[in-house]
């Protein structure tokens, strides 16, 4: 069995929000937006005008803090009361992750309109739940991807490039944590074959991109060339696809495995997704007996503004035991752990974790002096 989940249609294009009939599709049917202020007020004058052409009544609710079971509840609550055909979701991967949650609550299909390309949110068909302080508390697999996705390419240039850096380093994750899933000496059933092509195409377009897309984006009107768009598109695409293929077997995920228990330290509070997993990422890789291939991702990670140290993530350097006491709570699927060809208990974790925090560390002085 392979179960491959993704949306009808997905549009990457500049200044998509302001073509007139864009949702011609929808005509008549009634809308319940989900979306916090700042990505409402980012785009509300171009989307109502798509709306109202296509004589969509709509209705908003407002979205704040983090993706939790209990909003989801409530917002489908709310969102059932307006009685609407279809969900747009706009904003970052927990408005989305929320809105496509509430969709597949309600039977509604979803529309994902991302305003951060921090994420493959708006294309998974999954939701990262969190706990009100913004602590890891589990997966939601979905019935379904959004079924249509508009990533305006004007807009994504326009925000913080530190989303768009954290996007980057939760996209080149996916082809190291799904290939240590690989059988030793044998070959991958098709459903993982299909996500490391996926994760491989990926790889490979931020390899050649990431760094001069990132710089790219720090002027006041940064280009929207086809090194941003296919940026976007690995972002959001290829990262989306590559998690969406699935044989209902588990795999071990160990960069987000790390980032889970990071998300229960305070200390790392004010950091993004993708800048926890790629810190992971550099762990994993120390892990696998890897470092050199650490120590050049750490490089990169560092080139494009990303966390590669503890103290990074907001770790005090007198926490002289933070490695000890991360590893200590991060948990793998046991049957996809007993399969990796290398040790994966918590003891190693910590040394991995210690090794990566060293490589990173040595990575923020080269830049520093320019070596």
């Amino acid at each position: 069995m392979i179960a491959i989940k993704a949306p009808l249609l997905y549009r990457n294009e500049p200044a998509l929000l302001e073509q007139k009939g864009l949702l011609e599709d929808w005509e008549g049917r009634i809308a319940v937006i989900i979306s916090g202020n700042t990505a409402w007020d980012l785009v509300s004058a171009q989307l109502a005008s798509r709306l109202g052409e296509a004589h969509i009544p709509f209705s908003r609710l407002s979205f704040k803090g983090y993706c939790t079971q209990e909003k989801i509840d409530r917002c489908s609550l709310e969102a059932e009361r307006l009685n609407p055909s279809f969900l747009i979701g706009i904003g970052g991967g927990s408005v989305l992750d929320l809105t496509k949650a509430v969709g597949d609550k309600l039977g509604l299909p979803v529309v994902a309109i991302p305003t951060v390309a921090a994420t493959c949110a708006a294309w998974s068909a999954l939701t990262v739940l969190y706990d009100d302080a913004g602590r890891a508390a589990g997966y939601l697999p979905l019935s379904r991807s959004p079924e249509l996705v508009l990533a305006d390419a004007r807009v994504l240039a326009h925000a913080p490039r530190r989303y768009l850096a954290s996007g980057i380093a939760d996209t080149i994750v996916k082809w190291h944590e799904h290939g240590v899933n690989a059988p030793a000496g044998k070959q991958p059933g098709l459903d993982l074959q299909l996500s490391l092509h996926a994760a491989r195409l990926a790889l490979d377009l931020l390899t050649s991109h990431s760094a001069q897309v990132y710089e790219a984006a720090d002027v006041l009107s940064p280009p929207v060339d086809e090194a941003f768009s296919q940026t976007i598109d690995a972002v959001i695409v290829l990262a989306g696809l590559a998690g969406s293929i699935h044989s209902g077997r588990r795999r071990a995920a160990i960069a987000h495995a790390i980032h889970d228990r990071l998300t229960w330290f305070p200390e790392t509070q004010g950091t993004l997704h993708g800048e926890k997993v790629g810190f992971g990422l550099l762990s994993q890789l120390v892990l696998e007996g890897k470092a050199d291939e650490a120590v050049s991702l750490a490089s990169l990670f560092r080139r494009i503004g990303l966390p590669v140290t503890l103290e990074d993530l907001g770790f005090k350097p007198s926490r002289l035991k933070a490695h000890q006491d991360i590893a200590s709570g991060i948990q793998l699927p046991e049957e996809a752990k007993a399969a990796l060809a290398f040790d994966a208990s918590p003891a190693r974790i910590a040394q991995a974790i210690a090794g990566a925090d060293a490589i990173g560390r040595t990575a923020a002085a080269n830049l520093m002096t320019g070596s």
